[in-house]
């Protein structure tokens, strides 16, 4: 065996153990699992204006896990905590050719695919191509990294420089590392504090099922370079810059309020993240390096646009005065003691029984490629696909690429009405470009 191959490198690495955001997602795959359907996986796709040199893009993946061996690694329990354990087990690149011109079925062919007897790797990348073209799917499975951590592993397999991109330490255990014991303390009852205030609201749902076999859909509204600027200008003046993400939530529950939410409640949760990686840094690729927060409103305040922004806005400032957003950090800690079912229950149920989340968002940002594409394939478009858990039975991933905002909404059928998603990305086109009547 060559001495510096990826088994033995592999082997040399040893177990890997989750660090605190890691395990969040883990016990939100399982519960995912235990509903009978395949796990927390997420996906980007990149649609590639021509084919990449699909033999560079294998070599590349050898690469990958040469250099980062938790690519291929296996989970394991040991003890109360949960590990990665480095197999060496080759990536290959899945090639598919969609003759009919139905790429999009693939795709959800593979992300409805039933659990094999054989483990799953937790990363796989595929091919679709097209007459012209194609679509280039990441797949992996949350704990293994986290959405920044997915463009960034892009960057790696299509960069001129991957010894750019390293390993390095969680910047979760960075930061609690830095904190002395009183103040891991009082982070922790503020968190404790805030969470409680987010179970007090009941939350509206788009779905009344809690059961059932589901497979998942999804649908993409692309908006061209004149509406992004429309819609950017317009959360700059509504948010401000540090609030852009809040636009994005406060029209969705406002579309989803117009639309009439098949399960209305007291009002609306939405569970978004606070990223700790430094912006554009190649490193860390691998881990989950986030914090949550959660964005909050009676059915009164969404009703009322301005009223909504401007509270969604006093809440994010709240937030910031009194560090909520790391203050998360130690309770994500305390949190790896405990199972998955019962971390579970806390991190979804409310005081009431019912679920926290109305509905799974992420806000991904601005993802470039420069003027070298991928590879040195133009990419023409991006969009992202995720499991979620039933309920809330809807995810709403937003993404910018090449100046055009792309909002990807993934659902679970027959869970969620189809003809009621249809009227919510329709009311939200209307808030998002402030067409509203």
């Amino acid at each position: 065996m060559d001495p510096a191959s990826p088994k033995r490198l592999s082997e040399e690495a040893g177990p890997i153990r989750f660090n605190p955001a890691d395990y969040f997602t883990f016990v939100l795959d399982q519960e995912i699992r235990d509903a009978g359907m395949p796990g927390g996986y997420c996906g980007f796709v990149l649609e590639l204006g021509g084919e990449p040199d699909l033999e560079s893009l294998q070599r590349r993946l050898d690469l990958l896990l040469e250099r980062f061996p938790r690519a291929s690694a296996r989970l394991e329990k040991r003890g109360k905590r949960y590990f990665w354990i480095p197999t060496g087990r080759r990536i290959l690149l899945e090639r598919h050719r969609c003759s009919d011109g139905d790429s999009l079925r693939i795709i959800l062919e593979i992300f409805n695919r039933k659990p094999s007897s054989v483990e799953p790797m937790p990363l796989s990348l595929h091919w679709i191509a097209g007459e012209v073209g194609g679509l280039l799917l990441l797949n992996w499975i949350h704990p293994l990294l986290d959405a920044r951590g997915g463009k960034i592993l892009l960057d790696f397999l299509g960069s001129n420089q991957p010894e750019a991109f390293r390993e390095s330490p969680s910047l979760i255990e960075e930061k609690l590392s830095q904190w002395s014991l009183w103040k891991k303390i009082r982070f922790f009852f503020k968190a404790k504090s805030h969470n409680e205030q987010a179970n007090s609201l009941d939350s509206s749902l788009p779905t009344a099922a809690e059961q059932g076999k589901q497979s998942l859909r999804f649908k993409v509204r692309r908006y061209d370079a004149a509406e992004t600027q429309r819609i950017s200008r317009l959360a700059q003046q509504t948010t401000g810059l540090a609030g852009k993400t809040l636009y994005y939530i406060g029209c969705f529950m406002r579309a989803m309020e117009q639309a009439q939410v098949p399960v209305a409640k007291e009002g609306y949760c939405v569970p978004y993240a606070f990223n700790l990686r430094r912006q554009n840094a190649p490193t860390p690729v691998f881990g989950n390096h986030v914090s949550c927060l959660f964005a909050r409103a009676t059915r009164s305040q969404v009703g009322d646009r301005d009223g909504l922004f401007a509270h969604l806005l006093a809440q994010y400032r709240q937030t910031v005065q009194e560090e909520l957003d790391f203050a998360y950090l130690p309770l994500m800690w305390l949190g790896q003691w405990l199972s998955p079912a019962r971390y579970a229950k806390l991190l979804r149920k409310q005081k009431s029984g019912g679920e926290l989340s109305s509905a799974w968002f992420s806000d991904i940002g601005d993802l470039r490629w420069g003027k070298e594409g991928f590879l040195g394939v133009p990419v023409d478009g991006l969009f992202t696909l995720c499991w979620m858990t039933l309920p809330p039975g809807l995810a709403l991933l937003i993404g910018q690429s090449n100046g055009q905002l792309t909002l990807s909404y993934s659902y679970l059928h027959p869970a969620v009405d189809e003809s009621w998603l249809e009227r919510v990305m329709k009311r939200m086109d209307a808030e998002l470009l402030e067409t509203v009547a």
